[in-house]
C-alpha cells in the first residue's frame, strides 16, 4: 500500500472514488441478488402450497373414485410444472404408489431415495420424516430447492422438489439492465464528484503545499491566506499560525543566544567520540580567553583541560550516564582558562540518543562558580568549627547532668535523713510520753508528723520531675487497653471505704510510646480525679480513648468539684495548687510531671472543666505502626 502514499491527491482520489463506487455498484448488486431470492423463494413457495392444495383434491376425488390409473396419471403429470423436479405418491406403508417416473412406482421409497443423487435424496428423506395433517413447505438443505409436503386420504402422502434456480435466472435476467442502470448511475456520480473535488479542493490544496513548502524552507513570511470554514482553509489557518509561532520562537531564541553569549553561562554540544570533539560552542567563552574557532576547528580539546585530579572522575561518570544514564546529570570539576588559571564550573549535561539507544549529541551548559566553591573548603571550616564546639558543649552538658544527678541523689538522702529524725523522735513522743502531752501537745505532734509526710512526698515528687527531665524515653508499642485495666485495679484497690465508680471504654489499640512515661501519665490523672471527687455523692470517673488519623486521644473525667477554665495553665505548672492542703492534700507536682512526660512523648496535654460540674483531661500520643 506505499504506492497509494507516493500519489498526488489529484490523481489518488478519482482512483479511490472509482474503487469506492466499483464497491457501491458491487454491494448493491449482492444485495439485490440476496431481495431477489427471497423474492423469488416467497414466490415459488406461495405457487407450491397452491399447486399442492389443488394436487391434493384432485388425487383425494380419484383415489375416492378407485380410479388408480387417474391417480398415477396426475403425478406423472406433476413433471411437466415449470421448476418441478421430483413428485412422489407414498402410501402409509412407504411404498411408492405413483411417480414422475413410472418405473419408481411399486418400489419402496428408501429403495428409490438411493437411486437419487445428492442432495435430492437428503432433500426428499427430510421430506419423508415430516408427519403433520397440513401442507408443509421446507427449504433444502442446498438452499436452491423447496420442498412440499400434502397428506392424501388413508395415509398417502404427495412429496414434490421444486428446483429454484431456473426461477432465479428468470429473475436475473429481468433485473440485469436495472443492475447496470445503478451501476452506470454510481460511476457518473463518483465522476461528478471528483470534479468538483478538483475544482474546488485540489486547487486550494496546492496552494497550502506551497504554503508548507516555502515555510520548511525557512521563508516564514509567507502565509496560505486560505478563507473558509472547511478542512483545508482550517488547515491553512493552523499553518499559518504555526508560522507566526516558529517566526516568534525564531525571534525568542535569536535574543535568547544574545542574552546567553552576554551572559557567563557557556553552551556546549559534543559529539559522543574521542576527546569529545565540540560541534557547537557559545560566544561567551571569550569570557574564558578562547574563542568558538578554537574549538571549532579543534585546536583546542576540551577533554585536555580538565583538571588533572578531576579529569579520570569525569571520564569515569560520562561513561557511566552514556552506557546507563541518567540522561540528565551535573558534574562540578575544574577547567584550564586560556591564561593557565583554574576555575570551578558547574557542568548541567543532556544527551541525545538515536533510535537505537546511542548517544550521538552531548549538550551542557557550564558556569563559573569558583566564588560559590571558595565560600563553600570557609563555610566547611566554620561547620568544623561549630562541630567542634557543639562537641565541647555536649560534653559539658552530658557533665552537668551527671553533677545534676549526684546533687538530686545527695539532696534525696541529706533531706531525706532529718525528716526520718523528725518522724521517728514525734512517733516515739507520742507513743511514750503521750499521757504526760495535753490535747494541745499531741495535737501539735499530729501537725509535725504530718508535715514530714508531706516534705517527704515532695521530695520524691520532685526527683520524680527532675528524673522524668533526665531520663531516656524508649519507645514502643503500648497496649493501651490492658494499661489502663491494670491501673484502673490498682486504684481501686487503694481505696480506703470511698466507693468511686470506674468506667472503662478504652479499645484495643496500640500506642507508640514509654512503657513506663504513659502509666505515671495514666495514674497521675486517676489519683488526681479520684482526689477531687470523693466529696460528691456518687464519685464517678470514665476512662476512654478514640482514634483519628495518626493519633489517639486518651481522656479521664470525674464529677467532682471542677475548677475555673483561667487557671488552665496554672494547673499543669510545678507547685502551682488552686485548693488547700489541709482540704486536698498534694504537692502541687503531679500534673506537672503529666505535662513534662507526654512533651516527651511526643503529644500533648489540656483539660476542660468548670466550677461544680467536674473536669475532663485529654491526651493526644501517636499510634504505633
Amino acid at each position: 500500500m506505499k504506492w497509494l502514499h507516493a500519489l498526488p491527491a489529484r490523481v489518488l482520489a478519482p482512483l479511490l472514488l472509482m474503487l469506492f463506487a466499483g464497491l457501491a455498484a458491487y454491494t448493491s448488486f449482492t444485495l439485490q441478488l440476496r431481495e431477489f431470492g427471497h423474492s423469488v423463494e416467497l414466490y415459488e413457495r406461495e405457487r407450491l402450497i397452491e399447486r399442492l392444495g389443488i394436487e391434493q383434491t384432485r388425487l383425494e376425488v380419484q383415489g375416492g373414485l378407485g380410479n388408480q390409473m387417474r391417480v398415477r396419471r396426475l403425478v406423472t403429470e406433476l413433471g411437466l410444472r415449470s421448476g418441478t423436479t421430483h413428485a412422489f405418491l407414498v402410501d402409509d406403508q412407504g411404498m411408492v404408489v405413483a411417480s414422475i417416473s413410472r418405473a419408481d412406482a411399486g418400489r419402496p421409497f428408501p429403495e428409490v431415495l438411493r437411486d437419487q443423487p445428492e442432495p435430492v435424496r437428503s432433500d426428499l428423506h427430510v421430506a419423508n420424516l415430516v408427519s403433520s395433517t397440513f401442507i408443509e413447505t421446507l427449504r433444502s438443505d442446498s438452499g436452491n430447492a423447496l420442498i412440499g409436503v400434502a397428506p392424501i386420504d388413508d395415509g398417502q402422502r404427495l412429496l414434490m422438489r421444486v428446483d429454484l434456480d431456473s426461477a432465479m435466472s428468470a429473475r436475473l435476467a429481468n433485473g440485469r439492465a436495472e443492475l447496470l442502470r445503478e451501476a452506470i448511475g454510481i460511476l457518473l456520480l463518483a465522476g461528478l464528484l471528483w470534479l468538483t473535488l478538483h475544482l474546488l479542493w485540489f486547487r486550494r490544496s496546492r496552494r497550502l503545499t506551497d504554503t508548507a513548502a516555502a515555510i520548511g524552507a525557512g521563508r516564514l513570511d509567507v502565509r496560505c491566506g486560505l478563507e473558509g470554514r472547511d478542512e483545508l482553509a482550517r488547515l491553512g489557518k493552523a499553518i499559518d499560525a504555526m508560522a507566526d509561532d516558529i517566526q516568534a520562537r525564531q525571534s525568542d531564541l535569536e535574543n535568547l543566544s544574545a542574552v546567553i553569549n552576554r551572559s557567563p553561562v557557556i553552551a556546549f554540544e559534543w559529539q559522543n567520540a574521542p576527546g569529545w570533539p565540540v560541534q557547537f560552542v557559545s560566544k561567551s567563552i571569550v569570557q574564558w580567553g578562547y574563542s568558538r574557532d578554537d574549538f571549532m576547528r579543534g585546536e583546542v580539546v576540551f577533554a585536555e583541560l580538565i583538571h588533572p585530579e578531576d579529569k579520570d572522575r569525569i571520564v569515569s561518570e560520562v561513561a557511566h550516564y552514556l552506557t546507563h544514564g541518567p540522561d540528565e546529570y551535573r558534574q562540578e570539576y575544574r577547567l584550564r582558562t586560556a591564561d593557565g588559571a583554574w576555575l570551578w564550573v558547574d557542568d548541567r549535561t543532556w544527551l541525545t540518543r538515536d533510535d537505537k539507544g546511542e548517544v550521538k549529541l552531548i549538550h551542557g551548559v557550564l558556569i563559573d562558580i569558583s566564588r560559590q566553591k571558595t565560600a563553600e573548603r570557609e563555610l566547611q571550616a566554620l561547620n568544623a568549627e561549630l562541630e567542634r564546639r557543639v562537641e565541647a558543649r555536649t560534653a559539658e552538658l552530658e557533665s552537668l547532668n551527671k553533677e545534676l544527678e549526684s546533687f538530686s541523689y545527695s539532696v534525696s538522702h541529706d533531706l531525706k535523713a532529718p525528716l526520718r529524725g523528725i518522724d521517728g523522735y514525734s512517733q516515739i513522743l507520742l507513743e511514750d510520753y503521750r499521757d504526760r502531752l495535753d490535747d494541745d501537745g499531741r495535737q501539735f505532734l499530729e501537725n509535725i508528723r504530718r508535715g514530714v509526710g508531706q516534705m517527704h512526698q515532695l521530695i520524691e515528687d520532685m526527683l520524680a520531675y527532675s528524673r522524668m527531665e533526665r531520663r531516656t524515653m524508649e519507645a514502643g508499642p503500648v497496649a493501651l487497653g490492658a494499661l489502663v485495666d491494670a491501673l484502673v485495679s490498682a486504684c481501686n484497690a487503694e481505696q480506703d471505704g470511698v466507693a468511686v465508680e470506674m468506667v472503662v471504654k478504652v479499645p484495643a489499640l496500640a500506642v507508640n510510646v514509654d512503657s513506663a512515661g504513659l502509666a505515671l501519665v495514666v495514674r497521675n490523672l486517676l489519683e488526681n480525679a479520684i482526689k477531687f471527687s470523693r466529696t460528691v455523692a456518687h464519685p464517678r470517673i470514665e476512662i476512654g480513648a478514640e482514634v483519628s488519623a495518626d493519633r489517639v486521644l486518651l481522656w479521664v473525667a470525674d464529677n467532682g468539684i471542677g475548677f475555673d477554665m483561667k487557671y488552665h495553665d496554672r494547673i499543669f505548672d510545678i507547685f502551682q495548687r488552686l485548693h488547700r492542703a489541709e482540704d486536698y492534700p498534694g504537692t502541687g507536682v503531679g500534673l506537672a510531671l503529666v505535662r513534662k512526660a507526654v512533651a516527651r512523648m511526643g503529644g500533648k496535654v489540656w483539660a476542660t472543666s468548670e466550677p461544680g460540674q467536674g473536669a475532663r483531661f485529654f491526651v493526644e500520643l501517636p499510634i504505633a505502626e
